[in-house]
């Protein structure tokens, strides 16, 4: 009987794909940060009202997020969640104030994950366009958005037991109502004043 061990690991073979993974996972991280650094000057320009610019930029970024998913495999997905998530919240953003409209999932190609929180991500903006409504006096536009902020969560609130699946679902949808609540809250205040 022959003592030696039969081994049949090939190193450099497991080494090769390890790094190759690497490689992978360091592209997909470096592209994801660049598109999230371009999403706080697309919020600005969104909220100066510079539509055509916003559209513009948002239109570049989908281009980046299409095409690193086409790159990436599934095991890398997680890296590029946070960007979709950004976009979700930009898009809806831009449909609600142009088109009036929360756009599909299927509009937006992403994933159901990235899609819900988004979505609740867009009220905290929504929030923000109501305050600077009513800063402008413009009391039809903030009660227009508050009732966007209120049409999301209505309709992701069923969904929110899905924490399990969505991790941090939950929580967002928490955090949502309780912006609605406090916006509610300012707006009954601001409405009293005008009377």
């Amino acid at each position: 009987m022959n003592n030696e061990i039969a081994n049949e690991i090939d190193f450099d073979g497991l080494l090769k794909i390890l790094e190759d993974l690497d490689l992978q996972r360091e592209h997909t991280y470096k592209e994801s940060r660049q598109i999230l650094i371009s999403f706080p000057k697309l919020f600005v320009l969104l909220h100066e009202e510079k539509y055509v610019e916003a559209q513009d930029l948002l239109s570049q970024l989908e281009i980046r997020i299409k095409k690193l998913r086409s790159e990436i495999i599934p095991r890398w997905q997680k890296y590029l969640l946070q960007a979709e998530i950004e976009y979700v919240e930009a898009y809806a953003y831009l449909s609600l104030l142009q088109k009036g409209r929360i756009p599909s999932q299927k509009d937006m190609c992403v994933e159901v994950d990235a899609y819900l929180l988004g979505l609740l991500d867009c009220i905290g903006e929504l929030r923000r366009a109501v305050y600077d409504n009513i800063n402008k006096k413009n009391y039809v536009k903030a009660s227009l958005c508050f009732n966007y902020m209120k049409s999301i969560l209505e309709k992701i609130f069923p969904l929110s037991y899905f924490d399990n699946v969505i991790p941090s679902l939950r929580h967002k949808v928490d955090l949502a109502r309780k912006l609605i609540e406090e916006t509610y809250i300012d707006l009954t205040k601001i409405n009293a004043l005008k009377c």
